[in-house]
């Protein structure tokens, strides 16, 4: 990657990275989706966002970007199926001090960066383009505690950033059209006590935000258009309870996946704005780990469950709040972790397998609950991708 004195050959990582492994991205706004990158068939930009799911030349299937987290090395795969078309060196960057989002700020269907020195609170955009960076801007710099969300706010379809100190609740939206801010809002203040997640519960193509108190179990939603926000307060959830994002009923709202980690109890709530239809799940142990995905390409999102001691798996295929089919699938190592995305562009999501252990790659095209596996390219397990 270019040097830009300040960031990318000192830079580039977390919109989910940690230097011992991964976490599962956060599903934003479907307003992220590009009306350009219309190569993939399925409806559902939670599963085809360049700004959800890495593809870097815009094709509908999903790419793939590492970084070495002892040189700071990245590479960008650009990925057909199981096979590796391309790739690309973007340099080396500081990993400790480097974080990174990914985003479509330019709203071209191609998965770009924001880049943030969570020690000096240096920014930069960088606007990807294959495996090459087409161009690169820095931002005004940033509290160092703050931390970046990305979402569509204006619902123009070029994403947004939300910066949110969680020390003084200090939040600022940054409406942006490519690497330029059109906009930028300081808004009301926040509890510190709250983390936010960029959803869009009312489905008007405009990314909302929804505030968890993960010690008290309070939520919030702030209705978001452009840089104006309404409050509203949502039912409480147990602290036990995690949420993770999807559209479980296909109608282009965010939904919530709960789980208790505590007892197992799993169940979803539907949403439309402030209004909760919600089902109870089937009850599975601590070991059981959810990725989402749409495996059958109906729109819907549904739920990978990955069993973390003994390598099993099951796909729980969902229609709104009730798992309309369900299918025990092949073992994987227990170690793996499961990346979500369509890497053949044909509308279902795969599930990528990662083995930290060996470095090996595995590809599980998905066509429903049936699955074909390949293995495609390994990297030494230093390298973590998400």
């Amino acid at each position: 990657m270019p040097d830009y004195s300040s960031p990318l050959t000192t830079d580039i990582t977390s919109n989910t990275f940690t230097k011992d492994g991964l976490n599962t991205p956060s599903y934003q706004s479907n307003a992220s989706e590009s009306p350009l990158a219309t190569a993939n068939p399925n409806p559902n930009p939670y599963l085809t966002s360049a700004a959800i799911v890495p593809d870097f030349n815009g094709d509908g299937k999903a790419d793939k970007v590492w970084v070495n987290s002892a040189t700071g090395e990245t590479q960008i795969w650009l990925m057909d199926g199981s096979t590796v078309t391309e790739k690309g060196s973007l340099g080396t960057y500081d990993v400790s001090s480097w974080t990174f989002n990914i985003a479509d700020f330019n709203g071209d269907g191609k998965t770009d960066f924001l880049l943030h020195n969570k020690s000096t609170g240096e920014n930069v955009v960088a606007l990807i383009d294959g495996t090459t960076v087409a161009s690169s801007a820095s931002l005004e710099r940033v509290d160092p505690a703050s931390t970046a969300s990305i979402g569509d706010f204006n619902g123009d379809r070029k994403t947004d950033i939300l910066w949110h100190n969680a020390q003084s609740g200090e939040n600022t939206i940054l409406l942006m059209d490519g690497s330029t801010v059109t906009s930028s809002t300081a808004l009301d203040n926040s509890d510190p006590a709250f983390t936010p997640t960029i959803v869009d519960f009312d489905g008007n193509g405009k990314s909302d935000i929804f505030f968890r108190n993960a010690t008290t179990g309070e939520n919030k939603v702030w209705f978001m258009d452009g840089d104006q926000a309404t409050p509203f307060d949502l039912q409480s959830q147990d602290a036990a309870w995690t949420a993770s994002l999807g559209d479980f009923n296909g109608d282009l709202k965010t939904d919530i996946l709960w789980r208790n980690t505590q007892t197992g109890e799993n169940k979803v709530w539907t949403m439309n704005g402030v209004l909760v239809n919600e089902g109870a799940l089937t009850t599975l142990d601590a070991n059981w780990q959810s990725s989402i995905g749409d495996f059958n390409g109906d729109g819907k999102t549904d739920v990978l469950w990955h069993n973390k001691q003994t390598g099993e798996n099951t796909v729980w295929l969902m229609d709104g709040t009730t798992v309309s089919s369900e299918a025990v699938l092949g073992l994987s190592n227990p170690s793996s972790v499961a990346s979500i995305g369509d890497y053949n562009g044909d509308g279902k999501s795969d599930v990528f397998w990662r083995n930290y252990q060996t470095g090996d790659n595995t590809i599980w095209t998905m066509d429903g609950t049936n699955v074909t596996e390949t293995p495609t390219d390994s990297l030494s397990p230093e390298w973590y991708t998400f």
